[in-house]
C-alpha cells in the first residue's frame, strides 16, 4: 500500500512538472544578465537606457551598479584586478588611461564584423575612444557649448539684441560698454574668461589652429606662438580692469539664482546646454539668447567637448550581451529617448539623434548646439597626462595674467613640467605593452 501511494505521488509529481512546461508563460526563461556600472552623481536612479533596453527584449537583463565618482577608479581596477570585473562600465576620464593599463577590451574585430556605423558619432567624441589607433570603447554622452548672452543687458548698454559678437575682438568691445561700476566697485560685467565651464584661451587656440601635441602623441607642444597670442588675448582682455577686482567681483558669485549669469551680473557666458534647465528653473523670466561661440580672426567657430564612455572590462565574462547593451545605449532611438527624459538634458553623441526634428524641437537654441557639436576639439587634450596638463596650463594662465611672467616663458615652462611627466607615461606604457598582450573581443 505504501509502495502504490509514492507511486501516485511521483506520478502526479511528474505530470505536474510535465504540465507546467508545456504552459505558456507560467516559467519565466532564464535572462542572460549584464552587470554595468556607471558613475553615479547625487542621484543613484536607474539610467533611463537601462530601462529601455530591458523592456525592449527579453533574452538580456541588464543590472546597473551606481559607483561613487571619488571611488570610481580604484573600484573598477580592482574588479579587473581580482578578475571578477562589470560586464561594461560607464566613465568619463580619458580612454587612454585605461587602456594604457589593459584595462579595456579592444573593440576592432567587433566593430567590423558588425558593420557599426562610426560616422553617427561626432568626430571629436569618436577620436577620443581611440588608443595607439585602436578602439576600446563608445561614446554615450556629452554636453554642447555655445554662448549665451543677456539681450536685456545689451539693450541697456545701447547694443542690438538681436546681435551677439561674432568676434573675440567684439566680445572685448561689447564688454566695454557693458562694464558698471558703483563706488569704484564693479557691480557688472560683460564678460569674464575665467568665469564659465570652458577656457576661453583653448577655444582661441583650438580656433587658430593650434595643436597641444605631435600627431604622435609624444611631444607636448605649448610652447606654441598661437596658444601664446591665445593666452595674450586673455591678458589684453584685463587692460580695462585688474584681475585682483574681477576676482572680488567673483566672489559674490554662488548656485542657483546666485550665478553670474542668472543673477545678470555678467552679460556674456559660453556654457553647455543644461545651462537652459538651470535657467528655467531659478530665473524663467531671464531674457536671453544663445549665438555660435565667438571666432579668432574670422575663423571657424569651434568648442570643445568630452564624452561618458562605454567599454568592456578586460576579463569581463559576458562580452556578447555586453556589446548588445552599447550598441543599443549610442543608437539614434536610444539616444534620442534618454536625451528628452533626463530633467536635465544631455546631449546626443549620436548625431542623427542630435538633428532628430523631436530633439530639436525641445528647445529653439538646439539646432545651435548641434551646429556648435560639429565643430569640436576634445578636451582630453594629452590623455596620458591628462591631469598634469590641465594643472600646469591653468598654472601658466594665472602667472601670465598676473604678470608673473610672460605667456611664453609660462608656456615653456609648463611644456617642460608636462612633457617630464608623459615621458614616464609612455615608458610606462611600452613596459606593460612588453609583458601583456592586448585582449580583443573575440579572445
Amino acid at each position: 500500500m505504501k509502495n502504490k501511494l509514492i507511486k501516485i505521488v511521483i506520478g502526479l509529481s511528474l505530470s505536474t512538472l510535465i504540465l507546467i512546461l508545456l504552459l505558456p508563460g507560467k516559467v519565466e526563461k532564464e535572462k542572460n544578465v549584464v552587470n554595468y556600472w556607471f558613475v553615479a552623481g547625487v542621484k543613484d536612479d536607474i539610467p533611463p537606457c537601462v530601462e529601455l533596453f530591458n523592456q525592449s527584449q527579453d533574452s538580456i537583463h541588464v543590472e546597473c551598479t551606481p559607483i561613487p565618482w571619488n571611488e570610481h577608479e580604484k573600484k573598477v581596477l580592482t574588479a579587473i584586478l581580482s578578475e571578477n570585473p562589470p560586464d561594461v562600465v560607464n566613465l568619463v576620464t580619458p580612454v587612454p588611461k585605461w587602456a594604457a593599463r589593459k584595462a579595456l577590451i579592444n573593440l576592432d574585430d567587433i566593430i567590423y564584423k558588425d558593420k557599426l556605423d562610426t560616422n553617427q558619432f561626432f568626430s571629436s567624441l569618436w577620436g577620443e575612444m581611440k588608443y595607439r589607433n585602436n578602439i576600446y570603447a563608445l561614446p554615450a554622452y556629452t554636453g554642447a557649448y555655445s554662448l549665451f548672452y543677456n539681450k536685456k543687458i545689451f539693450e541697456e548698454a545701447g547694443l542690438d539684441p538681436e546681435k551677439p559678437p561674432r568676434t573675440w575682438d567684439e566680445v572685448k568691445e561689447y564688454s566695454r560698454k557693458i562694464l558698471k561700476r558703483e563706488n569704484k566697485k564693479i557691480v557688472r560685467m560683460g564678460f569674464v574668461p575665467q568665469y564659465g565651464t570652458i577656457e576661453t584661451p583653448l577655444i582661441i587656440a583650438f580656433e587658430l589652429g593650434a595643436k597641444f601635441i605631435s600627431d604622435d602623441g609624444t611631444k607636448v607642444k605649448l610652447n606654441d606662438p598661437l596658444i601664446e597670442k591665445a593666452f595674450q588675448w586673455e591678458h589684453d582682455f584685463f587692460d580695462v580692469y585688474s584681475v585682483e577686482e574681477v576676482t572680488a567681483f567673483m566672489g559674490g558669485f554662488g548656485y542657483g539664482n546666485q550665478h553670474g549669469f542668472i543673477s545678470e551680473k555678467v552679460a556674456m557666458l559660453v556654457n553647455d546646454n543644461s545651462f537652459i534647465d538651470q535657467i528655467k528653473k531659478y530665473k524663467p523670466d531671464l531674457d536671453y539668447g544663445v549665438a555660435l561661440i565667438p571666432t579668432m580672426d574670422d575663423l571657424p567657430s569651434v568648442s570643445s567637448a568630452g564624452s561618458w564612455w562605454l567599454a568592456i572590462p578586460r576579463g569581463a565574462k559576458n562580452k556578447n550581451a555586453a556589446w548588445e547593451f552599447m550598441k543599443f545605449v549610442v543608437s539614434r532611438e536610444t539616444q534620442l529617448k534618454e536625451s528628452m527624459s533626463r530633467d536635465e538634458t544631455l546631449f546626443p553623441v549620436n548625431r542623427f539623434a542630435a538633428n532628430d526634428p523631436a530633439f530639436l524641437s525641445m528647445n529653439k537654441y538646439m539646432k545651435i548646439f548641434t551646429e556648435q557639436m560639429e565643430q569640436t576639439r576634445t578636451k582630453s587634450i594629452i590623455p596620458l597626462a591628462h591631469d598634469i596638463f590641465w594643472r600646469e596650463f591653468s598654472f601658466a594662465r594665472e602667472q601670465s595674467l598676473r604678470n608673473i611672467t610672460t605667456a611664453k616663458q609660462a608656456l615653456k615652462q609648463a611644456e617642460k613640467t608636462i612633457q617630464s611627466f608623459l615621458d614616464r607615461a609612455i615608458d610606462y606604457d611600452n613596459y606593460v605593452n612588453s609583458k601583456m598582450k592586448t585582449e580583443g573581443f573575440f579572445d
